[in-house]
């Protein structure tokens, strides 16, 4: 009975001290012109989780008449593309290649169990390439 007893009250005050744990809520700011220009101007448009690692791929604008075509106002993007491995304390990179026209996911595929790669393609509409990136946790590269 003396055991229940010590239990229900460790359970009571630890229930109590989360409770009360978030009383100190505080709001800031970022000042970091880049972060908030890549978190309002990016689209998720792939995602990959295997056993090791997961990657998402961003497709962020590069600002108004950025293409530098002499007809509209088309902008360039370019990709960041975040790897992460699954770990408590997981090592994380983040790469940025541009810039394209319009890029457009493809496909993923599998080098190895740590390094994957994908395609994607770009450009004008009647002039359209294919690219192949690879990566893994450290590195970004353009296979051919």
């Amino acid at each position: 009975m003396k055991t229940k007893t010590i239990l229900f009250f460790l359970f009571t005050t630890c229930l109590v001290y989360t409770s009360y744990g978030q009383n100190h809520l505080k709001i800031s700011q970022s000042d970091n012109f880049r972060l908030i220009k890549v978190l309002n101007n990016s689209n998720l448009i792939a995602e990959y989780r295997g056993n090791w690692i997961a990657v998402r791929v961003y497709k962020t604008d590069n600002g108004s008449d950025s293409a530098g075509l002499t007809v509209g106002h088309e902008v360039s993007h370019n990709l960041l593309i975040a790897v992460s491995e699954f770990d408590e304390n997981p090592n994380q990179n983040v790469f940025e290649i541009g810039p394209f026209l319009n890029p457009k996911f493809i496909t993923w595929s599998e080098l190895n169990e740590y390094e994957k790669e994908f395609e994607v393609e770009y450009g004008v509409f009647d002039q359209r390439k294919k690219l192949k990136l690879a990566f893994n946790i450290n590195k970004l590269k353009i296979n051919e």
